[in-house]
């Protein structure tokens, strides 16, 4: 399924480069994106118990760790240099055949200070706060000859701090504007250690000259590591992801 998408996106990619409109005729006062993200995502990590015992997710639990994660997402961009952005991954499971599993609920607000902005560069800070929920299911997980059952769930304010780039090269000789582009937040602090990175590319596909369509792909790490009442979850996620906007 994975191949099928990306070779279905690179034909794509390929049939509008022999396009004739030219994104460098967008006009600058662009505001609000939206769109929707695959991310073919990896689980690796650990409930830690108050023994200090590790109960791996996919050794112990036995966890099918490879799961298609859909998010949601939109910005406004005001005043040029201000963007105001929301992001949403309304439901992700890992499951077992024995009833453990691990879902995740993910919904972010954030705002981006563009300090930095040139017709080929783009550079700022960002700052952004997750509602993230955590939910664990552990069934009959066998750590140094101790059973583990219990259900385990924490929903926390994630707070993170970051910095975002953005470089277009210049080619007028082809009808998209590209793009390559890098996000990086993290937090540390007590209890709550968490940080996302991610890089990029990405095409805009000028529509007309109040709608641009945009394609991105790249690769994401998410970790996150949270104390609960029984266990602390230590979660890490990468992989993959195709991305689709809509610019107006």
């Amino acid at each position: 399924m994975k191949k099928l998408l990306i070779t279905i996106w690179l034909t794509f990619l390929c049939f509008m480069l022999m396009g004739n409109v030219h994104a460098w005729e967008i006009p600058p006062y662009l505001r609000i994106n939206s769109g929707a993200r695959m991310w073919f995502s990896n689980l690796q990590g650990d409930l830690i118990q108050p023994n200090r015992s590790k109960i791996d997710f996919s050794d112990a639990l036995g966890l099918s760790t490879e799961r298609l994660a859909w998010e949601i997402f939109g910005s406004l961009r005001i005043d040029n240099i201000h963007v105001f952005r929301f992001r949403a991954e309304p439901f992700t499971k890992y499951e077992s055949s024995n009833g453990s599993y691990q879902a995740i609920r993910d919904f972010r607000f954030g705002y981006d200070l563009d300090f930095f902005m040139s017709p080929q560069i783009l550079f700022g800070g960002n700052i952004e706060v997750s509602a993230l929920s955590l939910e664990t299911n552990v069934s009959d997980a066998i750590v140094g000859g101790i059973t583990y059952n219990y259900n385990e769930k924490r929903t926390r304010a994630v707070p993170l701090l970051g910095l975002h780039g953005t470089f277009f090269p210049v080619m007028d000789s082809i009808a998209l504007r590209p793009q390559f582009s890098s996000r990086f937040g993290w937090w540390n602090y007590e209890s709550l250690e968490s940080w996302d990175w991610e890089i990029a590319a990405a095409v805009d596909i000028p529509i007309n000259r109040l709608w641009t369509w945009g394609l991105s792909g790249g690769f994401r790490f998410w970790h996150n590591k949270m104390k609960r009442e029984v266990d602390t979850v230590d979660l890490n996620r990468n992989g993959f992801f195709l991305e689709t906007t809509l610019l107006f």
